[in-house]
């Protein structure tokens, strides 16, 4: 699965919408679309240290999620 929707599938278990992460760590919303759309693929390891850390999860937890399969 990809980042960001590893990310979609974190912000609904957590109550939380992108617009926070965005408050919380800096980065413009403009980002999550471009993330969303797939025009950015790759998360640098800064920005998906700072997001994750900004949806109270560890690297590992997120990791988890990600290779999980889709049947949410």
């Amino acid at each position: 699965m990809r980042f960001y929707e590893a990310f979609e599938i974190a912000l609904k278990e957590k109550g939380l919408k992108a617009a926070d992460i965005c408050s919380a760590t800096g980065i413009h919303s403009s980002y999550f679309s471009k993330l969303k759309s797939g025009h950015t693929k790759d998360v640098t390891w800064e920005k998906a240290l700072l997001i994750i850390n900004a949806l109270g999860m560890t690297p590992d937890e997120f990791y988890a999620l990600q290779t999980q399969e889709v049947d949410r």
